[in-house]
């Protein structure tokens, strides 16, 4: 694929960072768009942007160092805070972008359901776009595969195996998560209590990523061999099952 998208002497553009950028500029728009919608200030969603990212960066390595190679870093912890060099986890993220919303919504005083709500759509259809950062990056590759569909990838700056044909898993997750933010965009005018669209997007965003796990190539492991993502994937999806019977038990309770 192209992980350098331009290259001008020893400067390069790199697809991973200029689509990730992309992407948040997106999910920010969606958000401080829904924002309007719902009656929140958009500069509240501005403003959380700024933490979200720190939150964000934070957790996505963490959830790297903790699953995908603790020995290493454990030998190296230095490298813990080499950024730069590669190595996150989009699960960390949202862990890590969830704790900063909480802290957030509680020091500004507002509903951290209804936040939450302003924010789903946003973050379903950024991540959606991200994955053409992982696509072109060879990023979170696939398993080997002799699918007529699979991607191959060549170029020697790519993260994933060269000249081995994969499942282009990057493809699955993009489709899944569009379905997640078409699924949360479609019925968030019709919730009538705050949580909801967010609840909608944590079901369908764990559902998804334990779905695809089941195509990565070397994924992060949690314990017993299990993939750290199809764990938390399937927290996520459960926890928003308690989620709703919460939010019924309260809609009863209010007729």
């Amino acid at each position: 694929m192209y992980p350098v998208l331009f290259q001008f002497g020893g400067f390069q553009i790199r697809s991973y960072g200029l689509i990730v950028a992309v992407s948040f500029v997106l999910a920010l728009w969606v958000s401080t768009r829904e924002a309007e919608r719902k009656g929140v200030d958009p500069k509240l969603v501005q403003d959380f942007s700024l933490y979200a990212i720190l939150g964000g960066i934070v957790g996505a390595r963490l959830y790297f160092v903790l699953f995908s190679a603790p020995d290493y870093f454990l030998k190296h912890p230095w490298e813990i805070f080499a950024v730069w060099s590669g190595g996150i986890g989009i699960i960390g993220s949202l862990l890590g972008g969830f704790l900063v919303a909480v802290w957030f919504c509680h020091r500004k005083r507002i509903s951290l359901l209804k936040f939450g709500d302003t924010l789903a759509p946003g973050v379903a259809l950024g991540q959606t776009v991200g994955q053409f950062a992982c696509l072109l990056n060879g990023d979170s590759y696939g398993r080997p595969t002799d699918l007529p569909w699979a991607i191959t990838y060549t170029d020697p700056r790519s993260l994933a195996p060269l000249n081995i044909p994969l499942h282009p898993i990057e493809i699955y997750e993009m489709a899944a998560y569009f379905l997640v933010f078409v699924a949360v965009w479609s019925l968030k005018t019709k919730f009538k209590s705050d949580g909801a669209a967010f609840l909608t997007y944590l079901a369908g965003y764990g559902m998804a990523r334990f779905a695809v796990e089941f195509f990565r190539g070397e994924p992060a492991i949690f314990a017993w061999g299990l993939p750290a993502a199809q764990v938390f994937g399937a927290a996520m999806a459960v926890s928003s099952l308690g989620g709703f019977l919460w939010l019924g038990r309260i809609q009863k309770t209010r007729i």
